[in-house]
């Protein structure tokens, strides 16, 4: 595949974190794309347990996180490119999922896990680029990435000036998703998982079509 399909995909991917992170916070009050802060609030509801009821919600986001996950890994090969083809099938198909329920008009808890579930298939997905491995919805490890290749470029390594975009190209795009989606929820609310749905589905077939 050419850089620039590599640049569309790790763009996209994290477009769609970031948009999807805002709308389970406005209709459920939980974010599913990171998980630090869901830990803490588990020990809190631990400690607390009159909160039974959000401390079990938040297990089972954790373990449909890591479901999708290990199905992420139970699909992929050595072969990157055959990998992207296959997770761009995957997202097809949860993205004709999420179209389904926006008719069925379905946006219960159960609606929530399947989308934490294609959270932790997405930040599963093995895909390297520029010798980084793209975790798309995580931010905390592109923060440090990115740090991290600031440095090797300021001890002279300037091979890692390309990997300085790439960190920053993540980071970026997840935080326009968010803010696409803030817009969005202020003009086309009713319609957000409509256009959530058919965008994902775009995604997934650019990636399924790639050579």
């Amino acid at each position: 595949m050419k850089d620039k399909d590599y640049y569309i995909i790790v763009a996209s991917i994290c477009f769609f974190s970031g948009f999807i992170n805002i709308i389970t916070l406005t209709y459920f009050s939980y974010p599913i794309s990171h998980y630090s802060g869901t830990f803490t609030l588990v020990a809190k509801y631990i400690y607390d347990i009159r909160f039974y009821k959000k401390l079990s919600e938040l297990i089972i986001m954790i373990f449909c996180f890591m479901g999708g996950s290990i199905f992420s890994s139970v699909i992929s090969t050595n072969f990157q490119e055959i990998n992207i083809k296959r997770y761009g099938k995957v997202v097809v198909v949860f993205g004709s999922i999420v179209l389904i329920s926006y008719f069925l008009d379905k946006t219960d808890k159960l609606f929530l896990f399947f989308l934490t579930l294609t959270m932790g298939f997405q930040n599963g997905m093995s895909i390297r680029f520029k010798g980084s491995l793209i975790r798309s919805t995580h931010m905390t490890g592109n923060l440090t990435d990115l740090g991290s290749y600031i440095g090797k470029v300021l001890k002279g390594e300037k091979g890692k000036i390309e990997n300085i975009f790439l960190s920053a190209l993540e980071i970026g795009q997840y935080i326009l998703g968010g803010v696409v989606a803030l817009i969005l929820l202020v003009f086309f609310k009713p319609y957000i998982l409509l256009l959530y749905g058919i965008l994902y589905i775009s995604c997934g077939l650019y990636m399924s079509s790639r050579k």
